[in-house]
């Protein structure tokens, strides 16, 4: 059985029985609930770590 937490509501998930997953920035998020899925998916920098960089942020090219 391989737990993660929920990054929403901070509960369990069993990786091995869930559906309810997301990939975001190349790291694959698990989800209690639908809602939980939805409220990440919505805004993911929300639950994220302040020092999460996302990917696409970095040496990017600028157009102004």
């Amino acid at each position: 059985m391989a737990i993660e937490i929920d990054p929403v509501c901070g509960m369990e998930v069993d990786t091995t029985t869930s559906l309810l997953s997301l990939e975001h920035d190349g790291t694959t998020y698990w989800f209690c609930g639908k809602g939980c899925l939805l409220d990440f998916e919505d805004d993911p920098h929300a639950f994220l770590p302040a020092e999460h960089a996302p990917a696409a942020d970095q040496g990017g090219t600028s157009t102004g």
